[in-house]
């Protein structure tokens, strides 16, 4: 690992003054009288009181004292605090302060101002509750009573630093942690030569601002805060555009769900239904109906079938109202999972549903691909690349993931042209080669749009051969229409057959069909594609394939250390029925300590194979088998390790003989390979040798399978 840069000791001023050039340049005109005046003086101040000032408002606390600025390469401190002090740049305290100081207290510290002012308090309140005992129960005067005579102060305009932030960022950041770790190279951004104000006008950057910091509050907010919103809400900017509008509706939503946790189901309502989001809504009509206001209720859901917001809201309106005004006694939820195949599989899949499906899936002959929500935010992505991120504007700042196009809302329009043509490609089967030079190019940069994983180019390939080009583009174009609706919520398996593809969501014991799974079943089905839901049960199966494995290494970390040989034996009913062994080229020295225990050389390996050279056969090997070993995790761990840096897959099922011993034979002095094979009469050879080790846990095996499969 290459070490870290190393950053000059004010690099923290550099970010600022950075921040603020990019600020004014991109947002000048949505500047106002407060941004413009602090940037004035801010930049009249001296280089140290620039500093100081900056050092103050990245730090979490609120309150100061001279003994809390010890800054090396700030060289005159008390002239810097001194300035700042004349310029009101920092300020005595308040009682207006006095939430923000609590606020910026440690829990130890509130808890100690506790005990100091006698107030009764519970160790188990959230840190928001303790601060708001305090605020309601201690005079502000006895609170800074008890500070001793060294001044206390604050650093001024944290509501302007926290708005200029807040327009580059686009979220609330309380300092420049991004800039530190992009010098570090810790974090990529994306450099371009114009970037474009992702807010509209000052309005829309001032209301954005406002609902965010209300949104934030809500967090881990008791009673009383949410109360005080309440109250206020319809103080708070007017929304004006589709951005603001949605964050005042999550905001009503969320009041909404404070007042439904009350039970004080008529103010729920009341704010629920200013908000315009798809959840306020279902929640006015549950509750309605819960109540007995019936006609409300149905009112409301035949306007929500006469003009659904999106296929979520008309899958719910239409599921409901059958339910509850058309006779029908179980949700089309029920229904479609009743409906769908039964798969079972052996219950060490439990919890690995959609690995026990496709290998039911593949045992029919499928090419099976686990995609969920890769695929198609993929596509969409890598068709549209230049229009996402290479043209001009495209994103807000360097740290931007999510396009302006895309958050906006706006790239259907924008790109109304370009869309059009890449959709005639798809259509015409022609859109493979754009697709792939564009994973070439920008498969492994970061990008807020999808996540790439090894071979996604090859799957995209193969599912564009396969698949209707009229459905593919009927998708896409969905995706093109409202991303942020439409990026997840996909099946989980992709499965290529001889007669085309098809899309299979996987259910367990116990799981749910969810609103917008189905909403994604029912677009795929609408454009032409085969849809399934596959439910999978779990039973101890009496066929299952075991794979016994035991490896040896150089040492006993797996990130660093390497695979020297492997032993395998393949079993099924008790029986072993195929055996898999090699030796490793490990591509480094093994440690004389290690060759003193397995035997194994240097020489004995530099002939050998290395592991990319047997990961096909030993996979291979492994195809429809539950991973056994004596200490799962480390075999496992060194193979997935190995698998890994030839960026492949490796998940199977897995089986640890030790844990299953002691679960099935409780009570013996020791359960290692070696004591278990002498307390139970099992031939140990060779110990410390893979073959010979696969082979004793064979043994094993079938002693826990005794018990297991006879439960």
């Amino acid at each position: 690992m290459r070490p870290f840069p190393v950053l000059p000791p004010t690099y923290y001023h550099s970010h600022f003054m950075e921040m603020l050039a990019f600020v004014r340049e991109v947002y000048g005109t949505m500047l106002g009288e407060a941004e413009t005046a602090f940037l004035t003086a801010f930049e009249s101040l001296s280089p140290d009181a620039q500093c100081l000032y900056i050092r103050m408002s990245n730090r979490k606390r609120t309150i100061f004292t001279r003994a809390d600025l010890d800054y090396s390469e700030i060289y005159h401190i008390d002239l810097g605090l001194q300035e700042l002090h004349e310029q009101s740049f920092v300020r005595g305290l308040c009682e207006d302060d006095y939430r923000a100081c609590l606020d910026g207290l440690t829990r130890p510290a509130l808890a100690d101002l506790a005990r100091t002012h006698d107030l009764e308090t519970k160790s188990t309140w959230p840190k928001a509750r303790l601060c708001e005992h305090l605020h309601r129960q201690l005079a502000f005067d006895d609170f800074q009573a008890g500070f001793d005579a060294e001044p206390r102060f604050l650093p001024a305009h944290r509501e302007t630093v926290g708005f200029l932030l807040y327009l580059y960022f686009g979220k609330l950041s309380g300092n420049l942690l991004g800039f530190t770790l992009r010098d570090l190279g810790v974090v990529q951004v994306r450099q371009k030569d114009t970037y474009q104000a992702r807010f509209i006008n000052r309005e829309e950057a001032l209301g954005g601002y406002a609902y965010t910091r209300q949104l934030k509050a809500l967090k881990g907010a008791t009673p009383t805060v949410y109360l005080a919103i309440a109250d206020t809400v319809a103080d708070l900017p007017t929304a004006t555009t589709e951005f603001t509008q949605g964050l005042r509706d999550r905001l009503l939503h969320d009041v909404g769900r404070f007042f439904e946790r009350q039970k004080d189901n008529e103010r729920a309502v009341e704010f629920y239904a200013q908000s315009g989001l798809f959840e306020s809504h279902e929640r006015v009509v549950r509750l309605l109906y819960a109540q007995g206001d019936h006609e409300r209720a149905k009112a409301m859901l035949e306007a929500m079938l006469d003009a659904p917001a999106h296929d979520e809201e008309f899958v719910f309106a239409d599921d409901f109202y059958r339910r509850k005004f058309g006779g029908k006694r179980t949700s089309v939820f029920t229904d479609l999972l009743r409906d769908g195949p039964l798969i079972t599989a052996d219950d060490l899949y439990r919890g690995l549903p959609e690995l026990a499906a496709a290998r039911h899936y593949e045992a029919q002959g499928y090419t099976v691909h686990h995609v969920e929500n890769g695929l198609w935010p993929a596509l969409f992505g890598l068709l549209f690349w230049d229009e996402l991120f290479e043209s001009e504007g495209a994103l807000a700042s360097g740290f931007d993931r999510v396009p302006v196009a895309l958050r906006d809302r706006t790239f259907q329009r924008k790109f109304a042209e370009a869309i059009e043509s890449k959709l005639a490609l798809i259509e015409q089967g022609k859109a493979v080669d754009i697709i792939l030079n564009k994973w070439n190019r920008h498969g492994a940069e970061e990008n807020g749009v999808f996540w790439g994983w090894p071979r996604l180019g090859d799957l995209i390939a193969a599912f564009l051969t396969a698949a209707p080009p009229l459905a593919v583009r009927h998708v896409v174009e969905a995706l093109t229409q409202d991303f942020h609706v439409l990026r997840d919520g996909f099946p989980d398996l992709l499965l290529i057959g001889p007669d085309g593809v098809q899309f299979v969501e996987v259910k367990g014991d116990g799981d749910q069909i969810r609103r917008h799974q189905l909403a994604r079943l029912n677009l795929l089905k609408t454009a032409g594609f085969e849809v399934g839901i596959a439910r999978v049960t779990f039973v101890p199966d009496p066929d299952q394939i075991y794979v016994v494995v035991d490896i040896e290494t150089t040492g006993g970390r797996s990130q660093s250390e390497r695979v020297t040989e492997i032993g395998a034996v393949k079993m099924q009913r008790g029986e072993i029925i195929d055996r898999w062994q090699t030796l490793i080229n490990p591509q480094r020295r093994i440690p004389a300590f290690i060759t003193e225990l397995t035997g194994i050389s240097n020489d004995m390996v530099k002939d050998a194979p290395v592991f990319a050279d047997i990961a096909d056969d030993f996979a291979a090997f492994m195809k429809g088998g539950v991973f056994v070993a004596h200490n799962v995790n480390f075999d496992y761990g060194f193979l997935s390790h190995e698998y890994r840096r030839l960026e492949r897959p490796f998940r199977y099922p897995k089986l640890c003989t030790v844990a299953s011993m002691r679960k099935h034979y409780p009570g013996l002095a020791a359960y290692g390979l070696k004591p278990l094979s002498r307390e139970f009469n099992i031939e140990l050879k060779n110990h410390h040798r893979a073959m010979s080790d696969a082979l004793a846990a064979a043994e094993l095996l079938k002693l826990v399978n005794e018990k297991r499969l006879a439960i």
